[in-house]
């Protein structure tokens, strides 16, 4: 029965094939150097490969930089980087922002633009925010979990609120300065610096007001909060904007789930006590992180779908709300309900895990059996029945 979970109903099938992105970028890096380098590059690459195997290689980028920087520094952080992996994994990161821009022209070059590449695209973004917060943190030295949600919240939040306001509003268009473009620049001094002046130059104490001092990695954790809430007041205001008032309540209902999703992942870092959030931190950001990517794909789901945004589903809620009612309860009666929270995290890690990946399956096996595409080839999933182009010629004439 689970296998079978249709996450595309009937009633939207004709949306997802007259399914058109809208959206822009309007950073100056992007305009000045990103786009005229992309535009570039595209020209030499070969016919035959297709958009989404573009899009899936900066996925393994990051997933590099994961597994080489965790190899060195644990699963806590705080311990010594060689300079050469900071430099591998700038190198990595950046190729894996000109993947993500190169893949759409790509599609357009190739006349190959599905719903399935966009889903692809926003789904490997999702899972660069966790991944990032994990690289960047162990660049940095990073050991605490506070440290480690600190770059977490702005990075998703962020990127909750943008999907979000394309939801609404119908498309995403990105300012003149904007955390992928030049949140990219700065990741990649960030990796520079700890190149060349090693990790511990970010455990460097500053003066601020009133003769407080503070650890440079922990300054720039708090000024990422900083900029990433400048970047979603653009994102609320575009909303309330152009959403009509009686839309507007429904609109601001549909981010409580990112607000439990982040009191879950607070009470478990800050109120509960075990081995895992003291020594594995960054298993706590792993298991949150797949919630959200799952939460961030269902998003885009139902933008391309033109459906309601169902996310408060058993599969979806119950890791949440078992993190969250155990860190209270243990925080104000010191007592553990049915097992450990370092047991209840590794069970929501598996949970979230295969929940993420069933919808990645699933859901893109879906997409391609009714727009009868492929997903990392070009050409028709059946070959016996009408192309994507001719399924949407239909749709559009019968309408």
């Amino acid at each position: 029965m689970c296998l079978s979970f249709r996450y595309i109903e009937d009633q939207y099938i004709d949306n997802l094939i007259n399914y058109k992105y809208s959206g822009g970028d309007k950073s100056i890096l992007y305009r000045l150097i990103i786009n005229p380098f992309c535009n570039f590059l595209v020209k030499y690459l070969p016919t035959w490969l297709a958009p989404n195997v573009i899009t899936v290689s900066g996925f393994f980028f990051n997933l590099f930089n994961l597994i080489l920087t965790t190899y060195y520094t644990g699963m806590k952080g705080g311990s010594y980087i060689p300079p050469w992996v900071c430099i591998v994994c700038a190198i990595s990161y950046t190729t894996y922002i000109i993947f993500d821009y190169t893949d759409g022209k790509q599609a357009r070059r190739l006349k190959a633009s599905s719903p399935l590449g966009l889903l692809f695209d926003h789904g490997t973004d999702a899972c660069t925010t966790f991944y990032a917060t994990i690289v960047s943190g162990s660049i940095m030295y990073y050991e605490y979990i506070y440290q480690y949600l600190l770059l977490y919240f702005p990075l998703s939040f962020t990127f909750f609120i943008n999907t979000w306001e394309e939801y609404y509003v119908g498309e995403l268009v990105l300012p003149e300065i904007n955390g992928v473009a030049e949140g990219t620049l700065i990741i990649d001094i960030v990796y520079i610096i700890s190149a060349i002046y090693g990790s511990n130059f970010f455990l460097k104490e500053v003066d601020l007001f009133f003769g407080k001092k503070i650890k440079v990695n922990d300054l720039i954790g708090i000024c990422t909060c900083f900029g990433g809430f400048l970047f979603c007041i653009k994102s609320v205001l575009g909303v309330v904007k152009k959403v009509e008032n009686e839309k507007l309540c429904k609109a601001f209902k549909d981010t409580i789930i990112y607000i439990l999703f982040s009191c879950s992942l607070l009470c478990v870092s800050l109120l509960s006590e075990g081995n895992i959030i003291k020594e594995y931190p960054k298993l706590i950001i792993l298991t949150f992180g797949f919630e959200f990517a799952k939460m961030l794909g269902k998003l885009q789901l139902a933008h391309i779908l033109v459906s309601p945004y169902k996310v408060y589903r058993p599969i979806f809620l119950i890791p949440l709300v078992a993190l969250l009612l155990h860190s209270l309860i243990y925080y104000y009666h010191k007592y553990e309900v049915i097992c450990s929270i370092d047991k209840l995290i590794i069970f929501c890690f598996i949970w979230n895990f295969l929940s993420w990946a069933h919808f990645v399956y699933f859901c893109s096996e879906q997409i391609c059996d009714i727009l009868n595409i492929k997903r990392f080839s070009l050409g028709k999933k059946d070959p016996n029945k009408p192309s994507y182009e001719e399924i949407k010629s239909k749709v559009i004439i019968s309408e």
